[in-house]
């Protein structure tokens, strides 16, 4: 891997790359309608986008939710640049710019399959199987220190 940046969105074009990363993750390789993946809460979201080579490679949205805690949202990385370390380097982007806004507990809905790549990220899974968007997931959380 040559050039890789870990940012936050800043404008259309970055959060354009974020929905086209999403676009083909989602949509077309797991075949979830697009009006559930898109589902209207993009713009209450912290949202990151990961370039490398100047191709929008990797995304993740943060919600911030009522009871203090943290949503990590929309995880994806396309298929050719798996299994690089990008997630990992996007978990640990997220977790600096939580631990900046002071935020000290993180949920998530992880899918099935990568439930071993949370444990990897300090995540624990808490509570019973359920579907959604036709995907077997769990919720799993972490607590981040400083």
């Amino acid at each position: 891997m040559d050039k890789i940046t870990y940012k936050l969105v800043e404008n259309d074009y970055e959060l354009e790359g974020a929905f086209t990363v999403r676009r083909v993750v989602f949509v077309e390789e797991q075949d979830i309608e697009e009006d559930e993946e898109y589902d209207g809460l993009d713009y209450e979201a912290l949202q990151m986008v990961v370039i490398l080579d100047g191709q929008f490679v990797g995304t993740a949205r943060v919600r911030f939710l009522d009871n203090g805690e943290a949503k990590i949202e929309r995880m994806a990385v396309l298929k050719p640049f798996r299994r690089r370390g990008i997630g990992s380097g996007m978990m640990s982007f997220l977790d600096n710019e939580l631990k900046a806004r002071h935020i000290k507990h993180v949920v998530l809905h992880a899918q099935y399959i990568v439930i071993p790549f949370y444990e990897a990220c300090g995540y624990s899974a808490r509570g019973s199987p359920f579907w959604e968007a036709g995907i077997k997931h769990i919720k799993m959380e972490r607590q981040i220190t400083n």
